[in-house]
């Protein structure tokens, strides 16, 4: 899963569960045995790419329903088939989670404000609560929620702390700059947790040899894809691939095909020629002042990743041409940068058939 997918199923989890979702939330809608669209469930499974907190006791939301019925766990309180484990919530299943419920919005408005310290303090399971603070933290937390490793990395900066605030502090301030939350994740966990979940194990381990050495291809799939997003079946028109292979085109007939790379180490295109390397980073957006604000991150981070002492070129690539406006931003973009920069745009109107 890359950085855009992660992006898609984040949007996804923050359209099914607004502020107002949460605020209007029931019980039933919070957990339950069998239902797939619960909040609960969407934080264990749904989203369990954006930092899992799969297994163990459903005790970890505070509260839950029990699937078997003669479960009786002596250490929980039960009320109709609910049991919770914190006599500080309450003594009956409404007022239990009514407690839940407020301290998950305060959590929410917290994250979403930034106020990650205060989130320390609030009665929820620390799973629970970091899962949830993260997932309305705009990404400005690391989405590891593991108290026990944690602690590990904590303790490997020399830093003492149970404080899961300052952990993610600290983990935040050491983030490589060329490294997204989920990279950095990934690379924490396999060095802390001592383990990976057996599912996952394979992949992870391949992703982690491939992440900084990936193969260029020879093309890219321009036709109109069928893809979910939120239970709903959508069309997708490739407009990326679209730009990204007329662009190669381009480049092989003045260049040559041995001097054009396709999507080596994930860079959109790369042009290799005997004194320079050029970066092309392709978006789709409407506006070229929209292509160049997403795309120039990128570019200044493939920059840094590669050491080759070649001069080092960056291009933004989109379908429009620039604007009056966007023609300045162009300009003062060049003024401030040491790299050569530009922006350049492709028509991709009737460029590729599609069925």
């Amino acid at each position: 899963m890359d950085t855009t997918e992660h992006k898609a199923l984040l949007n996804s989890f923050l359209n099914r569960w607004t502020l107002e979702n949460v605020e209007q939330m029931t019980l039933q809608d919070y957990v339950g045995v069998n239902n797939h669209d619960t909040f609960c469930y969407w934080l264990e499974h749904k989203t369990r790419k954006l930092g899992s907190i799969w297994g163990g006791s459903s005790i970890k939301f505070g509260i839950y329903k029990k699937a078997n019925a003669k479960e009786s766990p002596k250490q929980y309180f039960e009320d109709s088939g609910y049991l919770w484990q914190k006599k500080d919530y309450g003594n009956d299943r409404n007022t239990v989670f009514a407690r839940i419920k407020q301290n998950i919005l305060e959590t929410i408005n917290l994250s979403i404000n930034g106020k990650f310290a205060d989130i320390d303090n609030i009665l929820l399971p620390n799973t629970l609560k970091w899962k949830v603070a993260f997932l309305y933290s705009n990404e400005r937390l690391i989405p590891i929620y593991d108290e026990k490793v944690l602690i590990k990395i904590a303790n490997s900066f020399g830093i003492k702390t149970k404080k899961i605030s300052e952990i993610q502090n600290l983990m935040i301030n050491q983030k490589p700059a060329d490294l997204d939350v989920y990279q950095y994740m990934r690379e924490l966990w396999k060095k802390f947790s001592g383990k990976q979940e057996k599912k996952e194990k394979d992949e992870n381990s391949a992703k982690a040899k491939r992440q900084n050495n990936r193969k260029a291809t020879d093309s890219k799939n321009t036709n109109p894809q069928e893809r979910k997003m939120s239970g709903q079946s959508i069309i997708a028109d490739q407009k990326h691939n679209k730009i990204q292979e007329k662009l190669k085109e381009i480049l092989i007939a003045e260049y040559g095909k041995e001097n054009v790379k396709l999507e080596e180490n994930y860079v959109d295109v790369k042009l290799i020629q005997p004194d320079s390397i050029t970066y092309f980073e392709v978006k789709s957006d409407s506006y070229a002042s929209d292509c160049i604000t997403k795309a120039l991150g990128q570019l200044l981070r493939y920059s840094f990743k590669d050491s080759t002492p070649k001069l080092k070129k960056l291009f933004v690539v989109g379908q429009f041409e620039p604007n009056e406006d966007e023609a300045k931003f162009i300009d003062f973009i060049k003024k401030q940068l040491l790299f050569e920069f530009d922006y350049m745009s492709i028509n991709i109107e009737n460029s590729y058939e599609t069925e």
